[in-house]
């Protein structure tokens, strides 16, 4: 996968934010299914670990595009060999630490029913 120059690069903090929300869906409709939400660990139900779990990797990782992209960003403005180049690798750092901003505040949206309902409510 390319930087955050690329369109595969910039669009990498939404493709967390989706598979993030796969898999809390998947795990949780699993949960439900097959009984799971009945282990507690410390206080919480195992599946809510579980999902925690996910939640913070996908955040990591959201966060490491979007450190990934403003470097570029900076390193996009301190370098004007080619001015259109330029613009154009600007532009797309730009729009990649944007979309990692939406895509955590994303992630975050979808976990907050984790911490504020059970399982299979």
């Amino acid at each position: 996968m390319g930087g955050p120059q690329h369109l595969t690069g910039m669009a990498a903090p939404m493709a967390v934010w989706a598979l993030h929300l796969l898999a809390v869906y998947s795990l949780q409709g699993l949960a439900c299914a097959e009984g799971w939400q009945r282990t507690r660990v410390a206080g919480l139900e195992a599946v809510t670990w579980w999902l925690l779990l996910l939640t913070a990797a996908a955040l990591a990782a959201i966060a490491w595009l979007g450190a990934r992209a403003r470097r570029a960003w900076r390193d996009a403005n301190a370098s004007a060999a080619d001015e259109a180049a330029a613009r154009r690798r600007r532009f797309t750092a730009k729009a990649a630490t944007l979309l990692a901003v939406i895509a955590a505040i994303a992630v975050t949206f979808t976990a907050a029913p984790v911490l504020l309902l059970s399982t299979c409510d």
